[in-house]
C-alpha cells in the first residue's frame, strides 16, 4: 500500500466515507481506499483532525506523562493492543527513544527519528465521542496513538480534555503538513 498524497479526489472520498459513517476506523478506510492511514488522517475534516510537526514530540510526551491514565493503542495489520496506564517519558540511547516505564506497565522502545507526523484527532468511535494524539512513521502507518481516558460512565475525562485542547493549540502554531493536497 503506497501513500497517496495528493490523490485526485481523495479528500472528497474521505469526505462522503465520513459523512455517512463518522465513526469509522481511518485503519479501515485506509484499506478501503488502498491508500496508507496517514493519507486518510490528512483528509479528515478540519474539525476532526490537527496535524502539528513532528518537532513538537519530546513536548507532546512530557506533557501527556503528567495526564494520567490514557489508553495506548500498537496495531498492525494482524493485532491491536490496547494499554490503560499512565504513558512514560523516556530517553534517547541506541537510536530509541527509551520509554522509562517505572511507575506504569507501558515500556519499550520508539525509533523516533522515523516519525513523520502527529496528528490529534477529534472523531467518533463506536459512537462515543473520542479524541486522541497519533504518531506516524515515514511510511504513513501509525507507531502509536494515545487516546484520552474515560471515566466510569465512559465519558472523556474532562480534565484530560482540557489539557488535549491546550496542547493541540500551544503545538498548532508550528502546523506541519509535507504535501499539498
Amino acid at each position: 500500500m503506497n501513500c497517496a498524497c495528493g490523490t485526485k479526489g481523495l479528500k472528497e472520498k474521505v469526505m462522503e466515507m465520513v459523512s455517512k459513517n463518522p465513526s469509522q476506523a481511518t485503519t479501515a478506510m485506509a484499506k478501503e481506499l488502498e491508500v496508507c492511514e496517514m493519507d486518510v488522517m490528512r483528509n479528515l475534516p478540519d474539525e476532526m483532525v490537527k496535524e502539528v510537526s513532528k518537532d513538537r514530540f519530546d513536548e507532546i510526551i512530557a506533557e501527556v506523562s503528567t495526564w494520567g491514565i490514557l489508553t495506548v493503542i500498537v496495531q498492525n495489520e494482524s493485532t491491536i493492543l490496547e494499554v490503560k496506564a499512565p504513558f512514560p517519558m523516556g530517553t534517547y540511547g541506541h537510536g530509541y527513544y527509551n520509554l522509562q516505564s517505572k511507575d506504569t506497565p507501558i515500556g519499550g522502545h520508539i525509533r523516533a527519528d522515523d516519525l513523520s507526523a502527529i496528528f490529534f484527532v477529534s472523531k467518533p468511535f463506536m459512537g462515543l465521542e473520542s479524541h486522541s494524539i497519533q504518531f506516524f512513521n515515514k511510511n504513513g502507518n501509525a507507531m502509536f496513538k494515545l487516546y484520552l481516558g474515560r471515566d466510569e460512565n465512559r465519558q472523556i475525562i474532562q480534565e484530560q480534555m482540557e489539557k488535549f485542547i491546550n496542547l493541540k493549540d500551544k503545538s498548532s502554531d508550528k502546523s506541519c503538513h509535507s504535501c499539498s493536497l
